[in-house]
């Protein structure tokens, strides 16, 4: 049986979902401050890149610098979020990333967002306030909080890549570089870890990041964007089963139901974009049919 090129590129996302699903459990295995954890898995993303690219230089304008800063932040307020509250809200929290890139666009294109968008952003939004009714101590508070925040940084990286003359694979690796910059201060505080520390930083840097980014990159190719950003939330289902597994950590019974509400409204949003986006194809192709015709006439 002959496999097609969607089913490859299905089977790349999916492999690209699990890799980034380990990226809960692998922080939870290393001590010390976010900004250190984040720098040092940077540097490891940094290098593997810096050997996948194999010297092709990177290319800066301020879309990509923006870019490169949000997905930064993303980074340290989610190893950060981590660290406070369960790994599980943290990653739902982020994944709304698609939620706020709605707002981004409305804003940006100065145009109120349709009915449709407007009860999916409600649905997800109340998704978001379930994960207050668990664990109000201050802790667990201030990284729900965070967590949220990684989640608007992330929708400021969806919502850049869109715009001309962007360019995913230059804001990465210099996102990679900043906070290798950043946690320059701290890298003396490394030499603390112990084995079990060091090789989650290398896997974190190797494959929770670095492989995945190439899956990824081959998937998209060979997928649509729907299956794609539809498979890739399986990172937000295995993520919690891997911190059960092997920390022991659960999520609060109301943070468990916003979850799915909040993966549900994501998944309502990927759909109504892929009609939309049909809708528009639909309309093109008409244009170009009637312009077609009056010439031939």
């Amino acid at each position: 049986m002959e496999i097609t090129d969607q089913n490859k590129g299905n089977l790349y996302i999916l492999l690209t979902a699990i890799l980034w699903s380990t990226g809960g459990i692998l922080l939870k295995w290393v001590p010390g401050n976010a900004v250190l954890i984040n720098g040092a898995r940077s540097f490891v993303a940094f290098a593997f890149f810096c050997f996948f690219r194999k010297g092709k230089k990177i290319r800066v304008n301020r879309i990509i610098c923006l870019a490169a800063v949000c997905m930064c932040m993303t980074n340290l307020l989610f190893v950060l979020a981590n660290k406070l509250t369960t790994a599980a809200n943290a990653i739902v929290l982020q994944d709304s990333a698609p939620i706020f890139v709605m707002t981004w666009d409305s804003i940006y294109r100065k145009k109120l967002p349709k009915k449709k968008q407007i009860l999916v952003m409600l649905m997800a939004f109340g998704g978001i306030f379930l994960f207050f009714f668990d664990q109000l101590d201050g802790g667990h508070l201030l990284g729900n909080l965070i967590a949220i925040c990684a989640g608007m940084m992330f929708s400021g990286v969806f919502f850049l890549n869109s715009l001309p003359d962007s360019g995913s694979e230059d804001s990465s690796v210099l996102a990679f570089f900043l906070a290798t910059i950043l946690a320059v201060p701290f890298f003396r505080d490394a030499t603390l870890w112990d084995g079990k520390a060091v090789l989650a930083i290398l896997a974190l840097g190797i494959f929770q990041v670095g492989l995945a980014y190439v899956f990824f990159a081959k998937g998209s190719r060979l997928t649509t964007p729907v299956s794609a950003s539809l498979i890739s939330l399986m990172e937000a289902v295995l993520n919690p089963i891997w911190v059960l597994i092997f920390y022991g950590e659960k999520m609060g019974k109301y943070a468990l139901i916003g979850a799915v509400i909040i993966l549900f409204s994501v998944v309502l949003n990927v759909l109504h974009s892929s009609e939309e986006e049909n809708v528009q194809k639909k309309k093109l192709f008409k244009s170009q049919a009637e312009i077609i015709c009056n010439k031939s006439e």
